[in-house]
């Protein structure tokens, strides 16, 4: 009896381990990590989070409980849109970034033709 109610204990606290809506709360907390510091490695584990809650969805329409997987579907679309966003602010970082580095390029290459024309006016006489 003991060892059955171990076992119970240990499948009730596996399957909270991989509730729906512990994934939910890993894929903000790590949705919240990549918008503070964006890089390739958050960006994969909150792919892989949104693909095991769809997982999780599907099994939730095959048990039949519709009304649970339409709130977690809800909650996967609004993860969704809120880490398209994140990609976009950061698609936008960089490429602001990157403007701003060509920016000082072209200011670098004017400098450097203004003074060597002016170097060239003091030649001249």
């Amino acid at each position: 009896m003991k060892r059955l109610l171990v076992a119970a204990a240990l499948l009730f606290a596996l399957a909270g381990c991989d509730s729906p809506s512990r994934t939910v709360d890993s894929a903000r907390k790590q949705l919240s990590a990549y918008q503070a510091a964006p890089d390739a490695e958050k960006q994969a584990a909150i792919e892989q989070s949104l693909a095991k809650l769809d997982a999780q969805v599907e099994q939730l329409e095959a048990k039949g409980d519709r009304a649970q997987a339409d709130i977690f579907r809800r909650q996967a679309v609004s993860l969704r849109t809120d880490f398209q966003a994140a990609k976009m602010a950061q698609a936008i970082n960089s490429a602001s970034k990157a403007i701003q580095g060509i920016g000082e390029a072209f200011k670098d290459v004017g400098k450097s033709f203004s003074e060597t024309f002016k170097g060239s006016d003091t030649n001249d006489r």
